[in-house]
């Protein structure tokens, strides 16, 4: 009986032995498991029987599954630089990036650059036959959307599209990955999507290697070569300029020195022998036309012209201060709104964008409308500072006034056009560039629209049309500003014959716009916060008939400014009384959303059919009491000298800014973290690149084509 409980305790305890190793074993394999399949790139490996069986790709992903299975250092290699879900889906993150230049770096057999007693030990646990993959390795990126309800939504472009990186044989094409995946998202062997309640669907996935056959086109080609001809009048301009051109200043200089000088100290030109004379008349003598051209493409002489601070004593000065300023703060919007494709925390972001200081961003749009006020301000100034130079008869003003008409206009359009379209050209070849390399991807896309839609720039009317379809979406202002410069001339001119009726259109169009914009606004049960400001951007913020109101403001202040001239003398209180209401228009138009919670559709329609021509008013009083001296130390600092060249880049740091903005993050490895610290840091960095650029397209572009304008159209004595 003994005997029998001995042997039945010894069985029932190999028994449990047995089963608890089971269970170990079996905790094992499912922990080893689960952490493969958290990889994507080890469930592609599994899903290989629908390639064909003569697929290079099929034999090599079944290699390093085995790899993976028998831990291959080659292989965990490869796994180790894919992309796999990460932390913070929730809030917004959707890049399941990897690690590109590891995949690109496995197949490098060099060792590191390290003392070798160290290298020695640094590889002594690994076996070096096994180190390093047996076939070519590729990244891959592949895009799919998912139908998730948990992860947190704002309303904004492509938030629900998803970027996964995958570190897999080169062999394998993306027709057979994407085949793959479509057979992974159908069965649903993603454990994420079981975690998240999420299905997903292919959108596309593309080889990350780079091939220059998109740029072989007529389109491409032909660009390519008007920027060559540039490049090549630009280096002979400059060459000409310096080699030929200054040595001739030079020698006139010299020469009316020495015909100016009466003091004894230099001799009397008379004195000169002869042929002396003559080679300095030859030297000075007025160059060809070509010369004239070439001169026009001058670096160096562009560069001067830039860079003068020297300005006529009864310009606005502060006007320049108010520019730069006032583009470092669009600078700082584009810096935040463009880093919104690349966020791996958006809803972080969001958050951050609430609150009172928050304000600065949240309500940034009234930057541009400081760029509107300022140039109704000046179209106006220059036209009446020039109708006060001009004494002539009512007949002939008329006439002369409504010649001139078209040809300002056409001023205008040859004045901006030619940098505006290389620039579109430039942006369009840079982001087809990326399109194919890049692992981001912006929500706009330049590369597709300007294909199709640069002919809408060239005539400035893209900000009449759907904001999907425009190219280059910050090119609106653009066209507005164009728009309302014909809106403008037409009605100063009008005004030069009757104007009482140009002041009576100038305030109906005022007025309009109000009414028109707190209508649209209403009727669409429009509420000021930033997502349904964003999706309804067509309606509300881009076209003429609701940003025109600072415009007029900017025109009428002109023209009080000059039945001043230049003088307002009023007393302390008085002019205290001016300050605060000028700075309440622009302090409550600004900081008065700050709680967007309590905003309802009638309260955003008022605030929206007031609030732009409210924040012209308070830049209006800002440029009447600079130019009257009734600013003091806020005069003096707008009209510091620094800001003169700056504020002469305005126009290139606003066409660049947003490309140079989104380059800064599609060229990433890894997505934006948005945090105070480090964004400030790139908004530094944006806008010494911004105007490091702009001050190239100044001197390159810009202004070669402004002088090369005054050279073809002025009287040849005008321009030599």
């Amino acid at each position: 009986m003994f005997k029998l409980s001995s042997v039945y305790v010894k069985i029932c305890f190999i028994t449990l032995v047995i089963y608890f190793i089971g269970i170990i074993n079996n905790v094992k394999a499912n922990s080893n498991d689960k952490i493969e399949k958290s990889f994507p790139a080890y469930i592609i490996t599994e899903t290989t029987d629908i390639l064909k069986n003569f697929s290079k790709c099929k034999s090599e992903l079944n290699m390093l599954r085995e790899g993976i299975d028998n831990r291959k250092l080659w292989s965990l290699k490869i796994l180790d630089a894919n992309g796999k879900p990460s932390s913070g889906f929730i809030y917004g993150n959707k890049f399941w990036l990897g690690q590109k230049t590891q995949c690109s770096d496995l197949g490098n057999n060099k060792p590191l650059e390290l003392i070798p007693s160290f290298l020695k030990n640094n590889s002594l646990y690994r076996n070096i036959d096994e180190e390093f993959p047996p076939y070519e390795i590729n990244y891959f990126i592949a895009r799919f959307r998912h139908n998730s309800t948990i992860q947190y939504h704002v309303r904004m472009p492509d938030e629900d599209i998803i970027t996964l990186g995958l570190c897999l044989p080169a062999s394998c094409t993306t027709h057979e990955l994407q085949s793959i995946l479509n057979e992974i998202f159908k069965t649903k062997a993603l454990p994420v999507g079981d975690l998240y309640a999420a299905d997903f669907s292919l959108i596309h996935v593309k080889d990350g290697r780079f091939d220059y056959h998109w740029l072989l086109n007529w389109q491409s080609i032909i660009f390519i070569m008007i920027l060559i001809i540039i490049g090549l009048m630009i280096i002979l301009g400059t060459g000409y300029d310096i080699i030929i051109y200054q040595k001739r200043l030079v020698k006139k200089k010299r020469l009316m020195n020495l015909n100016d000088n009466n003091d004894g100290l230099y001799l009397n030109p008379t004195s000169f022998p002869q042929h002396k004379h003559l080679a300095i008349k030859n030297t000075c003598k007025p160059s060809s036309m070509l010369c004239h051209i070439l001169l026009c493409f001058s670096v160096y002489t562009n560069s001067g012209m830039i860079f003068k601070t020297k300005i006529k004593k009864d310009s606005i000065s502060a006007i320049h201060g108010i520019k730069f300023l006032g583009m470092l703060w669009i600078i700082l919007i584009h810096t935040v709104i463009y880093m919104n494709d690349f966020a791996d925390n958006r809803i972080t972001a969001w958050r951050n964008g609430e609150g009172f200081s928050a304000q600065i961003i949240s309500n940034g749009a009234m930057s541009v409308d400081t760029f509107f006020c300022i140039s109704g301000f000046l179209v106006a100034w220059l036209f009446f500072k020039e109708k006060n130079k001009k004494k002539e008869e009512r007949e002939h003003a008329i006439r002369l006034n409504w010649t001139n008409f078209f040809g300002l206009i056409i001023k205008r359009i040859v004045r901006l056009t030619p940098a505006y379209m290389i620039v579109l050209g430039i942006i369009q070849m840079f982001t087809s560039f990326y399109a194919h390399v890049a692992l981001f991807q912006m929500s706009e896309r330049p590369e597709e629209m300007c294909a199709k839609y640069w002919w809408r720039n060239l005539l400035y009317i893209n900000n009449l049309f759907d904001k999907d379809t425009m190219c280059l979406s910050w090119s609106w202002y653009i066209s507005n500003d164009m728009q309302f410069f014909i809106v403008g001339i037409f009605l100063l001119f009008l005004s030069n014959i009757y104007f009482y009726l140009a002041v009576i259109l100038l305030f109906g169009l005022l007025i309009s716009s109000v009414l028109i914009t707190g209508y649209v606004s209403y009727s669409n049960e429009f509420i000021f916060t930033a997502d349904d400001l964003w999706n309804k951007m067509n309606i509300i913020y881009d076209p003429p008939w609701v940003r025109i109101g600072p415009y007029l403001v900017g025109m009428i202040a002109a023209y009080i400014l000059f039945r001043l001239e230049g003088k307002l003398i009023v007393k302390k209180g008085t002019l205290c009384l001016l300050w605060i209401l000028g700075s309440s228009c622009n302090l409550l138009t600004l900081f008065g959303t700050s709680n967007r919670r309590i905003l309802t559709v009638v309260t955003s329609a008022f605030y929206m059919a007031l609030g732009r021509t409210i924040w012209g008013i308070g830049i209006a009083w800002l440029l009447i009491a600079c130019h009257t001296n009734n600013a003091g130390i806020i005069n003096n600092f707008l009209s510091l000298k620094a800001w003169i060249p700056m504020s002469r880049m305005t126009y290139g740091a606003y066409l660049l800014n947003p490309i140079i903005a989104s380059t800064m993050y599609m060229m990433a490895e890894k997505p934006v973290h948005v945090d105070i610290t480090p964004a400030f840091i790139t908004y530094l960095g944006n806008v010494f690149l911004t105007y490091l650029f702009a001050y190239i397209l100044a001197i390159t572009l810009e202004t070669p084509f402004i002088l090369l304008q005054k050279v073809l159209t002025q009287p040849r004595h005008r321009h030599q």
